[in-house]
């Protein structure tokens, strides 16, 4: 009896060392496997039976790969670590195995110690430097330092070495701060020499497997990188197009089963699966889909597609949410994660709703340019004509006035024109320019026919234009959000609400609209009042527009007007009024952002940052704003039409003598509209980070409005 107490305390004693020698080894019951596979497109998921399964009863989605400064996969792989738009290269991203001539290198670059980890970044140092002048504040290695806080253990396998060059992406995703990962293994002894891959090599799959097999019983968060792919595209230049197929065919071939092999290994109850191609194919860039697969693998059964509070868009995540959605799995800090965890979204058939997706994106990335290139030369080419048909008036006949007034007319349709374009669900260049210019012309014809009195054309115009934007927005903006003069989420500077083209479209075309109507038929002073804060709430409220720079841009500029339609004259009282209600707004909207509202938009965003990291947010998002604004001065075509526009107006007011000037008297309350519209873009140019862009599309309806009213002036005269 005594021997059997002594051998089960004994027993019982055991049980508990090894659970404590398990927790020592491990922070969380849960695991996470990432399965990194740069290049890989949708179009490759597609021939892959197993991996395109899993993703037809898992979660889907796209993701915006962009990074800071150079566009390549290790700022994107740097980003996805990050949590923030992060810059990286070849040169800063040097992760070797832990041995005493790398930790003596490492050691003297940086004066860390190891820390008892085992994978080293040897030039954490360069990507600490390249990221100082960063504008977003990235903290490096943010999800390292968050899962290490948690004691969850890290490890990372595989690479994408080529016969000479070191390039281990897995580890820019894992690593900390200090540039380090727990353990794994990215050496040589990763890939195999197979003369049938690109450079001779080829990734040891069993090896990999076998020590994934070991560490899985140890680690908690494994990041596995297979980089044949990305081989293969380094070796592209060297193969025929034939060649390059078999080859990638192959590949995904292999990459399909061993994905299997891992997925059988695991227990989905406590474990999900994270694949993701951090940067496309060129082949994919080539034709605009640089949005990238991402697919969680998990133990809900059915089907979904991925979305995030970063987005607000379904089947569309930013690299700037993967490393948040990880550190919430494991219940670690999100703190300096500038993007947000990723969720899912249930639909009938993901897998065709990402394809559709995907397509809808390229397109739109890679024509958008040309169809505002086409828009912004044909308004200044109107321009130019208008202006010189104005000076040289004497010698032109009532029906050139005419054509002219048509042509106007059919220029300020265009953005109404570009909004209801994807009604049509058109993917072809040719037909989109073709429903356009049909579009504006049926437009400016019936304006033309309905026409009583000289504003009415003005007034129907730009009221179809402010209430077709204020509709969308109360219907998601799903009509912007695939518009050429909306935004594009391969450039991923806007995802969801309105966009700087069309705000100030918005701001433009509401405040010609409700002053029109106030001259052409004396409606009661308060409705103006009432529109224009109503405009004001629609483009700042998180839900809707969420566009804060359009938001002081429209209460300024709305104000402003409100204040000449009840005073001749304005007083320094007046403008102190108006600073003020700017502080209000703000103040509103962000108590709204941060307390009301679920979905957190840029604003919230920004105010965590500047608790977190301090006043020097502040600074970044102010140099980064100044930084876009000049850059967009030199290289968009929107500057031209700015700049065009203004030096025609300016010339307008003086030649020919006296017209402007009576044009104005005449139409009293919309020239106090169109006062407003030159105050907006002139604000809208300073607070917004394409404020040329907010500046060009507001001033269309204040100078082809004013070219209008003149011509008709010289008409009728």
């Amino acid at each position: 009896m005594k021997k059997t107490a002594q051998i089960f305390f004994i027993s019982i004693l055991l049980m508990l060392l090894y659970s404590s020698f398990c927790f020592s080894q491990s922070g969380s019951e849960n695991k996470l496997i990432v399965i990194l596979v740069s290049r890989l497109d949708l179009d490759d998921i597609d021939k892959m039976p197993f991996v395109k399964n899993l993703a037809k009863n898992g979660a889907i989605g796209l993701m915006n790969t962009r990074g800071y400064g150079h566009n390549n996969e290790f700022s994107s792989c740097a980003t996805i670590g990050s949590g923030a738009r992060t810059d990286g290269t070849y040169y800063t991203s040097k992760f070797v195995e832990l041995n005493t001539d790398s930790y003596e290198i490492y050691n003297r670059r940086t004066g860390f110690t190891n820390k008892g980890k085992h994978i080293i970044n040897i030039d954490i140092a360069k990507l600490i430097n390249i990221n100082k002048s960063n504008n977003y504040i990235p903290y490096i290695g943010a999800l390292g330092s968050s899962l290490s806080k948690k004691n969850i253990k890290s490890v990372v396998l595989g690479n994408s070495d080529t016969d000479d060059k070191q390039i281990r992406l897995g580890a820019l995703i894992g690593m900390d701060e200090y540039g380090l990962v727990d353990d794994g293994k990215i050496d040589e002894k990763v890939v195999v020499k197979d003369s049938n891959y690109p450079f001779g090599l080829k990734t040891n799959y069993e090896y990999i497997y076998t020590k994934f097999s070991e560490f899985i019983k140890t680690h908690d968060f494994m990041i596995i990188e297979l980089g044949d792919i990305s081989r293969l595209e380094n070796y592209k230049s060297n193969v025929t197009q034939e060649m390059y197929e078999v080859h990638r065919n192959r590949i995904i071939s292999d990459i399909d089963i061993f994905i299997k092999k891992i997925y059988n290994l695991i227990d989905l109850s406590n474990t999900q699966i994270l694949i993701l191609s951090p940067f496309p194919s060129t082949k994919s860039s080539d034709v605009g889909k640089k949005l990238t697969p991402v697919i969680l693998v998990d133990n809900y059964n059915n089907q979904r597609i991925l979305t995030s509070s970063t987005t607000k868009r379904k089947g569309i995540i930013g690299n700037i949410d993967i490393a948040p959605y990880i550190a919430e799995y494991f219940n670690a800090s999100l703190k300096h994660f500038t993007g947000k965890p990723f969720n899912t979204v249930s639909v009938s058939d993901n897998f065709s709703f990402v394809l559709n997706l995907s397509n809808e994106t390229a397109f739109l990335y890679k024509n958008r340019i040309k169809i505002l290139y086409a828009f912004a030369i044909f308004e200044i080419i109107i321009s130019i004509l208008t202006f010189f048909a104005i000076q040289f008036s004497s010698k032109l006949k009532s029906k050139h006035f005419e054509y002219i007034e048509y042509l106007l007319l059919g220029t300020m349709s265009i953005p109404f024109s570009l909004l209801i374009l994807p009604l049509f669900t058109v993917n072809n260049l040719f037909i989109s320019f073709f429903l356009v210019i049909v579009i504006s012309i049926v437009i400016s014809s019936t304006l033309v026919i309905l026409k009583r009195k000289t504003l009415d054309s003005i007034i129907i115009l730009s009221g179809i234009t402010s209430i077709g934007l204020i509709i969308d927005l109360f219907n998601n903006s799903k009509l912007m959000k695939l518009s050429f003069l909306g935004y594009d989420p391969i450039i991923g500077a806007r995802y969801y609400g309105i966009g700087n083209e069309y705000m100030g479209i918005l701001i433009g075309a509401s405040l010609v609209f409700i002053m029109s109507l106030l001259d052409r038929f004396k409606i009661n002073k308060m409705l103006p009042v009432i529109f224009l804060m109503f405009i004001l709430y629609v483009i700042g409220y998180p839900k809707l527009g969420a566009n804060v720079g359009g938001s002081i841009t429209a209460v300024i500029s709305a104000v402003f007007v409100i204040l000449r339609l009840f005073k001749k004259r304005l007083k320094l009282r007046d403008f102190s009024l108006i600073f003020l209600s700017v502080l209000i707004l703000l103040f509103i909207i962000s108590l709204t952002d941060l307390y009301i509202v679920d979905d957190k938009t840029h604003l919230a965003n920004a105010l965590t940052q500047i608790r977190n990291e301090g006043f020097k947010v502040i600074y970044s998002i102010i140099f980064r704003k100044i930084c876009m604004n000049i850059k967009l001065l030199e290289i968009t075509i929107w500057s031209k039409v700015l700049l065009t526009t203004i030096l025609f107006l300016s010339i307008l007011f003086y030649r020919p003598f006296g017209v402007a000037k009576k044009v104005l008297e005449k139409y009293n309350n919309l020239a106090k509209g169109l006062l407003g519209v030159l105050i907006a873009c002139v604000v809208g140019f300073i607070v917004n980070d394409s404020g040329v862009v907010a500046a060009a599309t507001a001033i269309i309806f204040l100078g082809i409005t004013l070219m209008y009213l003149i011509v008709d002036e010289i008409k009728s005269s």
